[in-house]
């Protein structure tokens, strides 16, 4: 069985940080926004465009 782990801090006042082993990603958890950073809503859309390129890569390697 697959085990997934990532922590979740907050950085500041609009900044927020989750990472797993070695990988990092802002997020933007603030209501004035950051441009730098992912909001939720971006951040949910992009964990689903991975999991569907990753399902692609399986079926037909590149």
């Amino acid at each position: 069985m697959l085990e997934y782990r990532i922590a979740a801090r907050r950085i500041d006042v609009g900044t927020s940080l989750a990472s797993t082993t070695i990988a990092k990603v802002r997020m933007d958890t603030g209501l004035a926004g950051s441009p730098d950073a992912f909001n939720p809503t971006e951040l949910l859309l992009a964990a689903i465009a991975a999991c569907m390129i990753k399902g692609i890569e399986r079926l037909r390697p590149c």
